[in-house]
């Protein structure tokens, strides 16, 4: 027999990321829009049909708190980033300084020598990052146009990030001269109010590499590594993120699934509240109503209601309620909420091979008729820390002279790493499911009290064949604790 999360047989880590094998890429057919900005994320999914990938570009950081209450992606969209790809991405960073606030145009010198692309991506301030698409990238070094902005006076960070095929970086230029272009020759410029900064003077991550070359303005470019067979080498990409800070008393919605078949996968969805706090406004990162959601190999986290909320998408097919899998999901723990996956409604779900921390339940469901769930492969951490915080949760809802809690819930081959307090232990069913909570082949490094605790009646909770302590103690049958 096995038992806990480690008898995983998913083929992918818990909780993704690195070692996640089924990351969507670019190239992805129906991956037509590749977006970095908030802008370019409405756009796409307003003219988004059934089967495309909308792929969030691992350098961007979307925010959304100006958007409406819920962005609704459109049924059968996919809305794809790389998190865990080995991906060959570097950053560089440069400090500047500007005396007189005003526009300047960013211009640099790029080259195509290992036939690259034209694309780069950049951040001034670390503010949202923006793709730009350069003029001309051959093999000989040639001046391009970034991009034209405000800047205030004083001092200013510039962030330049590299793909495998991105353009080699000789140099940038900010000039307060709108029109101005150096020629290709290095060196001379002659425009007014001009900053030129050598590539490699920057500070360079892990992924780059500085490259003599006596055609260069100062002798030497920035380029990502090339040709190497040496992948694991490379920094693991965390996806793009997308977050939302709080900006108003309203309850905020990151994403609604707009119909069925809608996967999010890959990307990092950030909330804007970790605490554990009741007097700020809940959020809930996604919400779906309808059949057929995945969320996977994504980080979500911040989102003081729950992470992911699905609602009356009951059926006797669990998977197709909605498939949870392969995320890691903390932070969200607000006093009374802070779920990571809850189901309502007369909701079911799949949810496998997670790992959540920080969480007040990992896993919830309302009780009414038709909720349930199956969570297998999980694995829960050792920080369930605000009060009331077992870890898989089952509400009661009153039905007559009865108590229900939901209709089937299935727990096996999880494992509980919270060893306090004593609320946090890891499974409380409170009522009696009008099927029945089967719980078994889980670890439960719990020891306060028995493991499984159960309210409202004292029937149809079955605990059998679990391990008991770090020590990992067999139990044939129980122990519940009916309270």
């Amino acid at each position: 027999m096995t038992f806990g999360a480690g008898a995983n047989p998913t083929g992918n880590p818990i909780g993704g990321g690195d070692g996640y094998k089924d990351i969507l890429t670019p190239t992805q057919p129906g991956a037509g829009n590749i977006v970095t900005t908030a802008g370019e994320l409405f756009d796409a999914l307003r003219d988004a049909e059934s089967g495309d990938v909308i792929y969030i570009d691992e350098t961007a950081r979307i925010n959304l708190t100006g958007a409406p209450a819920g962005v609704v992606i459109p049924p059968g969209v996919t809305l794809a980033g790389n998190r865990g790809e080995r991906s060959v991405t570097g950053s560089a960073t440069y400090a500047f300084e500007i005396k007189e606030p005003g526009d300047y145009a960013f211009r640099v010198r790029a080259s195509g020598l290992n036939g690259g692309g034209g694309t780069i991506r950049v951040s001034v301030d670390d503010e949202e990052i923006r793709r730009w698409d350069l003029d001309e990238v051959g093999q000989d070094w040639h001046w391009s146009t970034g991009e034209v902005r405000y800047l205030s006076g004083g001092k200013h960070t510039l962030s330049i990030y590299w793909r495998e095929d991105d353009p080699s970086l000789d140099a940038v230029l900010i000039t307060g001269d709108i029109g101005y272009l150096p020629d290709t020759a290095a060196g001379g410029q002659s425009g007014r109010d001009n900053i030129h900064i050598e590539a490699e003077s920057g500070d360079l991550s892990q992924g780059l590499e500085k490259i003599a070359d006596p055609a260069a303005s100062n002798g030497a470019y920035v380029s990502a590594h090339r040709n190497s067979t040496a992948r694991g080498e490379y920094p693991v990409s965390p996806g793009g993120l997308i977050y939302l800070r709080a900006a108003d008393s309203d309850p905020r919605i990151g994403f609604i699934a707009g119909g069925e078949n809608v996967r999010i996968t890959g990307i990092r969805l950030e909330g804007p509240d970790t605490g554990s706090e009741t007097d700020v406004p809940s959020a809930l990162g996604i919400h779906s109503a309808y059949r057929n959601l995945e969320v996977d190999n994504c980080e979500i986290w911040g989102w003081n209601g729950a992470a992911i909320g699905i609602a009356g998408t009951g059926g006797s097919d669990m998977k197709a309620g909605g498939y949870i899998h392969h995320n890691y999901i903390h932070h969200c723990q607000m006093e009374g909420l802070g779920y990571g996956v809850v189901v309502s409604g007369g909701a079911t779900s799949l949810i496998e091979a997670n790992y959540f921390d920080y969480c007040r339940h990992a896993i919830a469901g309302s009780g009414v008729a038709g909720d349930g769930y199956e969570a297998r492969y999980n694995i829960c951490g050792p920080n369930f820390i605000v009060s009331s915080s077992h870890n898989f949760d089952m509400h009661g809802v009153v039905t007559g002279s009865t108590t229900i809690a939901g209709d089937t819930i299935k727990i096996h081959h999880n494992t509980f790493m919270a060893t306090g307090p004593l609320s946090s232990f890891p499974v409380a069913i409170r009522g009696v499911p009008r099927d029945g909570a089967y719980i078994d082949h889980n670890w439960f490094y719990y020891t306060q009290a028995p493991p499984v605790w159960q309210t409202g009646g004292q029937e149809r909770v079955f605990v059998t064949e679990n391990l008991i302590g770090q020590n990992g103690i067999f139990s044939e049958s129980g122990p519940i604790s009916y309270y």
